[in-house]
């Protein structure tokens, strides 16, 4: 621990050190050399980073930053040329338009510095697993917050909670109900579904041997709830799940021992991993596999928020020790990112977190754009509250690492105002004629090629495992349009934003384009007419063809993004009850008929049915009877036997394997055991997380989107050329109506 203290600090002063000197060699050169030179330093940075990109010790600590500095040269001396020589003031409007995109360039910048300071030194720690004597262990309480989700839902979540792998005299488990709260069951409008829902809730909590809480109203939201059954319950730590999120058997296992051995530890977090696709990953299934957001921020963020003792509460799958908690009031009700406003405010008091990579947690993304953008939309909205409202940067008690790393979580949401004006930027000029980026050809080989590549390779270096290139672009193009708006109602007024449930579990029956879209549609045209434009300009105005080929080529760029951006706008249908699981665990069918017992390789589970491949001297019938057995948790001695029916079976082109879809046959008792098998074990998610992470076939996706965006604006047009029609053929008819009956 000391020796990573020490270089931690050896590589800050280095950082600094190398920062000054970045500086003073971009002053020197700027000075000193001409155009050619600029062009042979700029290109010769940019070569030497390539060949420590392909050397694979130069991904470690500390030769990582010998990277990270040569990245910093280069954009510092592409801010430095662009702020000393590009700014020329032409005229009042050409201004504007100049220092919005100017002050957009340096968000990204620093955004960039920041985000490059927070991944020097990534932590990955090894889970902490328990071996202290039972009677030596803390009392856990388990609270599982709900709104309106639906009881199946919140089902399997405390079933698992009760199998978690932890003293039975120390797991006390609460379901925290806010949709049948004293104040629903008294108004006309919410009664008789806040009664059924406060008697089905307490009966699943009386039958599966666990608590019921509710309160009087939904004062707060969430926070609100906990901060109810913080009041009603006495536990010295807490594990906190959403209701979507179910626990696997080891969750306290491999974190509680933190507790143990840091007693000013507050906070052990885990990842959010989830069972179904996001909407964007649901367009790409059977074309690639694609990261999200969720793995960016678990895979390559978090590991170094930690490494600044900064990683944050996220909402779930996290412990946190009580009585440090209880010292801010308990959970923060002043942002809508209630989570993140806590860990600051504990953090500020000098305690300390810890971030396990190890998903032990599977919970549900939103199933539709319109969620998911209403997600985002809370997320950016408070983290702006908590920028305006409790500036990390003004935050006594943090360390100056911890304040940048807030404020980088922070200032991040703003980054819709950047996207969007990089997607009109060049249409300025190609349509109104606004001069913006004052460049010639010679000065962007010089000084912007080698920055877009330097920060392109700074991108893959930090986040190669959690995203493929172009993904952010295309994420924070979909997001941007619709969280402008949002952050600005938090600028003009703070207090305003509420707290919205991201609705889970939602069904979906038809294929279509969501109107979501139309935003980029109108992108779409923008930059479509300012091609055209540019291919005027280069005949009528000769002397600008350097701008006009820049522009040109940002526009077509600007293009390709929004075409894909819309095409990821297709919403695919969800009909399934449970989300089934991509395994290839070994598992044992006995099929009574043919008197035959064989081993299968299953291809998917949920808790209601599987998937598998099975070599048979002849196909099973269907609604035939089965029995399977598996092994649980990889345990030799444990295992999950059931009986199930076929329901499905394809006939193989080659070979005698058939794959085979069944729905297991379940009573209460079994019900329970399927949930444990299924989603009891951390290492199948573990399996899942790093299988993800080494699909690539980025192009092949992107080059997908695009297609299915020329799709999107083939329905579009014509399903408005048939609007026009239609209302021509009414206007027409009306006239006609008009001159027979003049009265």
């Amino acid at each position: 621990m000391l020796n990573k203290k020490f270089l931690q600090e050896f590589e800050k002063w280095l950082l600094l050190l190398g920062i000054a000197m970045s500086l003073y060699l971009v002053w020197l050169a700027q000075n000193n050399f001409d155009l050619a030179h600029q062009t042979a330093i700029g290109w010769g940075t940019l070569f030497i980073l390539i060949v420590l990109y392909k050397l694979k010790i130069f991904q470690l600590a500390p030769w990582r930053l010998i990277f990270i500095l040569l990245v910093g040269y280069l954009v510092i001396r592409y801010v430095s040329w662009r702020s000393m020589q590009s700014l020329i003031y032409t005229g009042p409007m050409d201004f504007l338009g100049m220092a919005i995109l100017y002050l957009a360039e340096i968000y990204g910048v620093v955004l960039l510095f920041l985000g490059m300071y927070i991944n020097l030194w990534p932590q990955s720690r090894s889970p902490f697993f328990l071996q202290e004597h039972e009677d030596k262990l803390p009392i856990v309480d388990v609270l599982i917050p709900t709104y309106n989700e639906s009881e199946e839902i919140i089902r399997i979540t405390a079933i698992a909670a009760t199998q978690i792998d932890y003293p039975r005299n120390k797991l006390r488990i609460f379901i925290c109900d806010d949709g049948g709260t004293v104040n629903k069951r008294n108004t006309q409008e919410t009664m008789q579904d806040a009664w059924e829902r406060y008697y089905r809730l307490r009966r699943l909590a009386q039958d599966l041997g666990i608590n019921y809480i509710t309160r009087e109203t939904n004062r707060s939201a969430k926070a609100g709830n906990l901060n109810h059954a913080l009041n009603h319950t006495d536990g010295e730590l807490l594990l906190l799940l959403d209701c979507d999120h179910v626990p696997t058997t080891d969750i306290l296992q491999r974190t509680v021992g933190y507790f143990l051995a840091d007693p000013k530890l507050f906070l052990v977090q885990t990842p959010h991993f989830f069972i179904n696709p996001t909407p964007i990953e649901k367009n790409l299934s059977g074309i690639g596999n694609p990261n999200s957001e969720n793995d960016m921020f678990y895979r390559s963020i978090h590991p170094s928020l930690d490494s600044w003792n900064a990683s944050y509460f996220c909402g779930s799958a996290a412990v946190l020790r009580r009585s440090h908690l209880m010292e801010v009031g308990g959970i923060s009700r002043k942002t809508i990112t209630e989570d993140a406003e806590t860990s600051l405010l504990i953090h500020s008091k000098g305690y300390n977190s810890v971030y396990v990579e190890q998903p032990m947690v599977c919970g549900l993304s939103p199933e539709n754009y319109d969620d998911y953008v209403l997600q985002r939309t809370r997320w950016a909205q408070g983290m702006v509250q908590m920028f305006i409202m409790n500036n990390p940067l003004f935050t006594s008690g943090l360390t100056w690492p911890q304040r940048l790393c807030y404020f980088n979580s922070c200032f991040y949401w703003f980054f819709g105002f950047a996207r969007f004006f990089y997607f009109i930027a060049p249409a300025l000029f190609l349509l109104f004629g606004l001069k913006i980026y004052h460049t010639s050809g010679w000065q962007i080989i010089a000084f912007v090629l080698p920055y877009i590549f330097a920060v392109f390779l700074i991108m893959d270096f930090l986040y190669s495992k959690a995203r493929q290139p172009f993904f952010s672009e295309l994420y924070e193009s979909i997001q941007s349009v619709f969280l402008i708006p949002a952050v600005i109602s938090v600028i003009m007024n703070p207090y305003k934003p509420s707290f919205k449930v991201t609705p889970k579990g939602k069904k979906q029956h038809n294929i279509f384009l969501n109107p979501l879209a139309n935003m980029f549609f109108i992108i779409i045209i923008i930059n479509c007419i300012a091609m055209i434009m540019a291919s005027i300009k280069w005949f009528s105005d000769p002397l600008w063809r350097d701008v006009i080929l820049i522009t040109g080529i940002w526009c077509t760029l600007n293009l390709c993004l929004a075409i894909m951006s819309l095409g990821a706008f297709w919403e695919r249908r969800q009909i399934r009850n449970f989300h089934r699981i991509n395994v290839s665990d070994e598992i044992t069918i006995s099929f009574p008929r043919l008197n035959y017992v064989t081993t299968a390789q299953l291809t998917d589970i949920s808790v209601t049915g599987i998937g598998f491949k099975v070599k048979l001297p002849c196909p099973p019938s269907a609604q035939e009877q089965i029995l399977i057995e598996a092994p649980v948790n990889n345990q030799v001695d444990q295992f999950f036997r059931c009986e199930a029916k076929i329901m499905r079976t394809t006939v193989p082109q080659k070979g005698d394997f058939y794959l085979c879809g069944a729905e297991l046959i379940l009573d209460q008792k079994k019900y329970r055991e399927a949930v444990r098998y299924v989603y009891g074990d951390s290492n199948r998610w573990l399996k899942l997380w790093n299988t993800k992470s080494e699909s690539k076939s980025t192009f092949r996706m992107l080059w997908f989107f695009f297609l299915s965006g020329l799709k999107g604006i083939v329905a579009h047009s014509a399903r408005l050329f048939t609007q026009t029609i239609t209302a021509m053929k009414l206007t027409t008819t009306q006239l006609k109506n008009i001159n027979n009956n003049p009265k």
